[in-house]
């Protein structure tokens, strides 16, 4: 079975050495990323300052694996107290609908909860209409 890795660009910086800022990158992207394979140095450069390296700056490539692919029969793996009931689990004819959510118990709200008049005509640009700038 073939493996998919991803690649994300990173930039980091050190005022010690090339090494320490490509550390720094590996460091703080390990904490979110699993699964680090490699580390490949795109660019490098120096900030200087009075004929003098101040900061080290890398950007790296890092790939890593990918490593979970979706998987469908593992939808309903939540813990038992959190799983939905399925119609295995319920008495015979209590859940119907073949999956489809029962929304009888939702209300329907037709009317606005505070309808008002509307006056025909007006401009969008006018004040007294409700429009126009506020300048």
């Amino acid at each position: 079975m073939s493996t998919i890795k991803k690649v994300i660009e990173v930039l980091a910086s050190s005022d010690k050495s090339f090494e320490d800022a490509l550390q720094r990158a590996l460091t703080e992207a390990s904490t979110t990323v699993k699964g680090i394979k490699s580390i490949y140095i795109k660019d490098q450069s120096c900030r200087v300052r009075d004929n003098k390296i101040v900061e080290y700056r890398i950007t790296a490539k890092i790939s890593f694996e990918v490593m979970h692919k979706w998987d469908p029969s593992g939808i309903n793996t939540a813990p038992e107290e959190l799983q939905q009931p399925t119609a295995d689990d319920a008495p015979a004819g209590s859940i119907d609908g073949g999956g489809t959510p029962d929304y009888s118990h939702v209300e329907v709200k037709t009317e606005p909860d505070l309808p008002r008049e509307v006056q025909p005509g007006g401009s969008a640009t006018e004040p007294e209409s409700g429009g126009g700038y506020s300048g």
